[in-house]
């Protein structure tokens, strides 16, 4: 079992640092990865609107926007989709006012959404990286990180307007994948060849653990050295956890605000 790293302290978000490879959970499938001197945020920044999922605390907000230990210097905020689970137009801009030094990459969606609210683009518009939905991998090096982005379906035939981009984001000799919320498709998965080289840590929604395709895609597609579930509800799922835990026994289930696994 994955050694934990960090505290849940009074609804803040608080870690050790004394790792150099460091992956930690902020909410639903927002996520913290420190890598050496390299900080990336995936899906953080967001709010309650969606009841059934966990949303960051608002003291890990204030931290996120007063630029708060851990989070001074943030090289990347990377968007998978514009749900209002994973990403929300006011809240990012506020936090790219705040961090000048960051740069996000996010599906077209997401960026027109900040687009229509701000007056002020120029400020921000030269960090707004959108990416188009290819279903082949395109790559972006920004902040000293290669990040490689594909568009894969959003699961739910309901959500196939959304623009659901997965990262393969390559740091400090590390290759971390984070799905968004991705169909359970094998077909979507078997061109983008994502085992070659191996994946060190792959963040994936926690029904893919539990439910075929989903456990086809994960042990022989995806086939990562560290296993993280994501997305997990805030009022649990006991019977897709017993599954998780029996199909996949070494896999970590992201679900409090400040847990960590090393890479």
């Amino acid at each position: 079992m994955e050694r934990l790293l960090s505290l849940f302290i009074l609804l803040g978000f608080s870690i050790n640092v004394s790792s150099q490879h460091a992956i930690s959970y902020i909410a639903n499938e927002g996520i913290y990865i420190q890598a050496e001197n390299k900080k990336i945020l995936i899906d953080a920044i967001f709010d309650n609107y969606y009841e059934s999922y966990a949303a960051p605390s608002e003291k890990t907000i204030q931290q996120l926007n007063d630029k708060q230990d851990p989070f001074q210097n943030v090289d990347l905020l990377l968007v998978t989709h514009a749900h209002l689970d994973h990403f929300n137009a006011e809240m990012v801009s506020r936090f790219l006012k705040s961090h000048r030094e960051t740069e996000l990459i996010g599906p077209k969606q997401a960026i027109d959404s900040i687009v229509k609210i701000r007056k002020d683009m120029e400020v921000l518009a030269p960090r707004l990286n959108g990416v188009e939905s290819k279903t082949e991998w395109d790559a972006l090096f920004l902040k000293g990180v290669s990040v490689h982005t594909a568009y894969v379906r959003h699961g739910g035939k309901q959500n196939y307007d959304i623009d659901n981009q997965i990262y393969l984001i390559h740091v400090e000799g590390k290759k971390i994948l984070h799905l968004g919320d991705a169909e359970m498709d094998p077909s979507h998965f078997s061109k983008l060849h994502l085992s070659k080289p191996p994946i060190d840590v792959a963040l994936i929604p926690y029904w893919f653990l539990a439910y075929p395709p989903g456990i086809d895609i994960v042990k022989n597609q995806i086939k990562p050295k560290k296993l993280v579930a994501i997305h997990y509800p805030k009022v649990g799922d006991p019977k897709t956890l017993l599954k998780i835990r029996e199909t996949f026994p070494n896999a970590v289930v992201f679900m409090k605000e400040g847990q960590m696994i090393d890479f």
